[in-house]
């Protein structure tokens, strides 16, 4: 496995495991937090309910005439008394006034009857059941087994008993001559069961979630090491293209000058050829450097528009299709300029020079004796448009996205002089100067390259 292998591989597994992480503590707190509001929220209809008997308790505290009887700060004499209860005497023959609190009932069945999940125990001074009252009237023997805490007052609490959950409220009911007490209970089943469904669901999906989460991480991961595995294999490629540009110029120069030292006594003149050979070859390396050196500064990014001067695009096409004009011409072909003027754009002259350069150059290259080609300069919706078109040999559609790529060569043997980096450098620059540049097939024969630049803002 190679190194950029490997380095990809680690470089996936760690972001796959960053991703993977995040979505699962984000779940898990998610599911914590919503676990907690409806653990915390699951009770709340029936302590509503253990609140609104508070107002019984109160009223089992007051005598018929309205007198407190209690001393409990649950069973004050700030009590309201409900209208629609009604508190008398169990044994109806005794005075009311005399009557001990485990003697009082409630007798409106319709306060009873709206809450029929509430029980009413009635606890002597020892915390033994006495009875039950209105729904609950038969006693269930199963209540001997509630538990009851005779310090346990006012205050709202959980229970269990006979295989039943209930929440519960004691009351300190203070009679004339015993001290009883009220168990207001409310079962809790149904509730516990909801809760109970609801958390292992919540399980479930929180699972789900994490393998979902899992698997999104990976996605994630690949889809953002897409880039780097591009930029890896873009520089593996250029290394190989670069070595394969530089191999041929270097193999010349060695063997000419292998040849130079096979013969140290001979004069310049009878070596001619080689000494030609090495210059040439050595401009050639240049050339290239150059080149190399230009896109590395074309791709650094652009830090303030406003250190560029807008450039009369007109006036650079004229000058520099004046002096490609000879150039074609010693060529046999033609070469027309159209400057027509389209105004201003933020872009470096020289920059743009080269541009235009690198479009003629490549379309005098690749036409033969006769063709035509002609340089246009025009305003396209808003836009500046410099555009090169000749009738030579043309591109084929499959290779028009792929000539902008450093080193690429539709001729594949290589037999035209250059090195692929003329489009590159154009394209490098132009985007630059926050342009775009295509490559269109110009009918019936040839190819056409068109530049767009966005205007320069009047200051």
């Amino acid at each position: 496995m190679r190194f950029e292998e490997r380095r990809v591989r680690r470089i996936l597994a760690r972001n796959t495991l960053l991703f993977f992480a995040a979505f699962a503590l984000l779940f898990s707190l998610f599911g914590v937090l919503v676990f907690q509001l409806v653990s915390a929220n699951v009770y709340q209809t029936a302590d509503a309910q253990l609140d609104e008997v508070r107002d019984v308790a109160m009223a089992v505290a007051a005598d018929p005439a309205g007198g407190s009887v209690g001393s409990e700060p649950s069973l004050g004499a700030n009590a309201e008394i409900r209208e629609d209860i009604e508190f008398v005497p169990r044994n109806s023959g005794t005075d009311a006034a005399a009557a001990s609190a485990e003697s009082i009932i409630i007798t409106s069945e319709a306060y009873v009857a709206s809450n029929p999940q509430l029980i009413y125990l009635w606890r002597n001074a020892e915390g033994k059941p006495l009875h039950t009252e209105g729904l609950y009237s038969v006693y269930p023997t199963y209540f001997n087994d509630v538990p009851f805490d005779r310090e346990n007052i006012g205050r709202v609490y959980e229970t269990r008993a006979g295989g039943h959950a209930y929440r519960c409220v004691n009351y300190v009911v203070e009679g004339s001559e015993s001290k009883d007490y009220l168990q207001v209970l409310v079962n809790v089943d149904s509730e516990l069961a909801l809760l109970d469904h609801f958390t292992k669901m919540l399980v479930i999906y929180l699972v789900a979630a994490v393998l979902g989460a899992a698997a999104a991480s990976y996605f994630l991961s690949r889809k953002t090491i897409k880039p780097i595995v591009a930029s890896m294999n873009r520089q593996t490629e250029f290394v190989q293209n670069a070595s394969h540009e530089l191999r041929t110029p270097l193999a010349i120069i060695r063997a000419a000058q292998e040849r130079l030292l096979a013969d140290p006594s001979a004069r310049v003149v009878d070596k001619f050829e080689d000494v030609n050979a090495v210059a040439d070859e050595t401009k050639r390396l240049a050339r290239l450097v150059d080149d190399l050196m230009t896109l590395s500064s074309a791709d650094a990014p652009v830090h303030d528009d406003r250190e560029m001067e807008p450039v009369d695009v007109s006036g650079v096409v004229a000058e520099v299709g004046d002096l490609y004009a000879d150039v074609a011409e010693v060529g046999g072909k033609t070469l027309t300029v159209v400057a027509q003027p389209a105004g201003e754009a933020l872009i470096d002259a020289d920059a743009l020079r080269q541009v235009v350069g690198i479009l003629l150059d490549n379309a005098l290259k690749y036409t033969e004796e006769g063709d035509v080609v002609e340089l246009r300069c025009e305003e396209r919706a808003g836009r500046v448009a410099v555009s090169v078109a000749d009738t030579g040999c043309g591109i084929d559609p499959a290779d028009r996205e792929q000539v902008f790529e450093r080193f690429y060569r539709a001729d594949a043997a290589r037999t035209t002089p250059g090195s692929g980096l003329g489009l590159s450098i154009a394209r490098a620059l132009v985007e630059r100067a926050r342009g775009t540049i295509a490559v269109e097939g110009n009918e019936p024969r040839g190819t056409c390259v068109t530049v767009t630049l966005p205007k320069a803002r009047t200051r």
